[in-house]
């Protein structure tokens, strides 16, 4: 049985690491609570990967963020390259958004320890973990909610290529802002890992409508091939990085380093006093690595408000909605048991996931259609509720359910357009088989209801019947009548048959006689009285 198979929500409510830091409110006029990173992804000594469900509703949906947009800043890399590091920086950062320059630090000894971290040789974070209460951050006309998500090393050439990819997978599904954390500089096994790495996300992208990258931050520490650090730097590094890799088999690599959501930022090694201390605080740092750290720290911040969750199609997604997308794939692996014994299967099954959710997807808009044409049927028996309704009207009014599950099923469709336009086409076939035969049916019934209570079709719609009408004639002379040389419909009223045409009434005017102006019996109307018209619809809209 592949790893990824015991990918289950589990009944527990995630471990937790101590730490005494404020996080921000929850939204206007709520208190601040005691943050701390909540792990979301438990790894096991298989490599199994288990998700806790209950966790990430706790990030994502309390309070006021699950209606929020999220910014979720994510790291990816080797192991023991100063990621928790990083996190805790950020983390400092995002408590004090007013502070100038480096002051944000607080004190140069005090210790920048939220998320775990260690200058060891053991691997600290064991899975990917998240703090659990939103850094809220201003941005054009509303607020977001950021989150910062820990991810153990996915890189870690001692562990299963499999495991590692998962757990960047994961990372990547809770990232709309992804650093990719790098030593001295972009080697080949990365590229190598960054290629399967990205092949697997767009899978996921497509199989969960999410864009796999966002936003892409190539970060270079231990920067040692120049003197010179920064953005303009790395964005010279990352020049010449394209060129080299133009002629690489990596083409997701080389395309995702060309987008324009992509920057590099070369940092400066930060000391050997730093290095090789436990405690690793801001005063240990080298003056460089210190100001290099906190431009950088700093121009993620304040960028975070505008690097939101998106869906495939732009539209910002909440914290519930993106909490409920994961959700959903987490519990369709459970459930299916696909093979994910590498990450070429790992994108394979995702393919056969796809298909399957976008087949449902199209059933329910079926049997959503056939319901609603049962309805109508149904509702539409008796005479007075079906020549309330003409053919014509029926006939648009399931066009317009029609066209409203075309396109609200191709919004629930997974994939490329060319995958998601074969399952439209599979259901605008399936919606056109069961509206043929009932607008026939229909257009039957319709006429047939007119001829018995009297009335005409004329241009498709009805009609009061003519003269004749009521004056009792037989149904034989009124076949007799047909001889004028008109088509004409034949009615059967209350008081026997008539003929029903425009200047047929008139020829019966004249053949048999009218009742006197006056002797009109109930319920009729005088000549030329309101009513009176041949075009005047029979029955309101929804008579009875």
């Amino acid at each position: 049985m592949s790893a990824m198979t015991s990918w289950n929500p589990s009944s527990h409510s995630g471990a937790t690491q101590g730490t005494g830091i404020q996080s921000g409110q929850w939204g206007p006029g709520a208190q601040p609570e005691p943050g701390r990173p909540v792990q979301l992804v438990r790894l096991d000594e298989g490599g199994n990967l288990t998700l806790d469900e209950e966790a990430l509703s706790r990030c994502l949906e309390q309070g006021e963020v699950g209606n929020s947009p999220v910014c979720l800043v994510s790291i990816t890399g080797e192991q023991r390259q100063g990621k928790s590091f990083l996190l805790n920086c950020l983390l400092r950062r995002l408590h004090n958004l007013e502070a100038a320059g480096a002051s944000w630090m607080d004190r140069e000894d005090q210790v920048l320890r939220q998320f775990e971290c260690d200058n060891g040789m053991a691997n600290v974070t064991k899975g990917v973990w998240m703090w659990d209460q939103p850094l809220w951050v201003q941005a054009p006309g509303r607020r977001v909610a950021v989150f910062l998500v820990d991810t153990e090393g996915s890189l870690d050439l001692q562990r299963r290529m499999e495991t590692s990819i998962k757990l960047s997978v994961f990372s990547i599904m809770l990232s709309s802002y992804w650093i990719f954390n790098i030593s001295r500089r972009f080697k080949r096994t990365e590229a190598d890992y960054l290629e399967i790495f990205l092949h697997v996300a767009k899978e996921i992208g497509k199989t969960c409508n999410l864009l796999p990258i966002q936003r892409l931050d190539l970060l270079v520490r231990d920067w040692e091939l120049s003197g010179s650090y920064g953005a303009d730097e790395g964005q010279g590094y990352l020049g010449d990085l394209t060129q080299e890799l133009a002629s690489a088999e990596q083409p997701l690599v080389l395309e995702a380093l060309r987008a324009s959501g992509t920057r590099c930022y070369l940092l400066p090694h930060p000391g050997p006093r730093f290095t090789s201390s436990r405690a690793r605080a801001p005063g240990d740092m080298e003056e460089n690595f210190r100001q290099s750290l906190c431009e950088y720290v700093t121009s993620v911040v304040h960028s975070a408000g505008t690097h939101v969750r998106t869906d495939r199609a732009g539209q910002v997604l909440t914290g519930a909605q993106l909490s409920a997308k994961i959700k959903g794939v987490s519990q369709y692996l459970k459930t299916n048991r696909y093979d994910f014994s590498s990450p070429v299967k790992m994108a394979q099954s995702f393919a056969v996931m796809r298909w399957e959710l976008n087949s449902r997807a199209v059933q329910a808009a079926r049997q959503e259609y056939e319901q609603f044409v049962q309805n109508e049927d149904r509702d539409h028996q008796s005479m007075c509720s079906c020549l309330s309704v003409e053919p014509q009207e029926m006939r648009q009014c399931l066009e317009g359910k029609r066209q409203e599950l075309l396109e609200r099923c191709w919004g629930e469709l997974r994939g490329e357009d060319p995958e998601k336009q074969a399952a439209l086409k599979e259901l605008k076939q399936g919606l056109d088989e069961q509206t043929t035969p009932f607008l026939s049916t229909y257009g039957q019934r319709f006429k047939k209801k007119a001829v018995l209570k009297g009335v005409c079709i004329v241009g498709g719609g009805l009609a009061v019947a003519g003269a004749a009408a009521g004056v009792g004639i037989g149904v034989g002379v009124a076949a007799g009548a047909l001889a004028v040389g008109e088509v004409v419909a034949i009615a059967v009223g209350a008081g026997g048959g008539g003929l029903i045409a425009g200047g047929v009434g008139a020829w019966f005017e004249q053949k048999f006689g009218r009742n006197k102006r006056g002797s009109n019996t109930a319920g009729q109307q005088d000549e030329g009285g309101a009513g009176s018209s041949d075009q005047e619809a029979l029955l309101p809209r929804g008579g009875t």
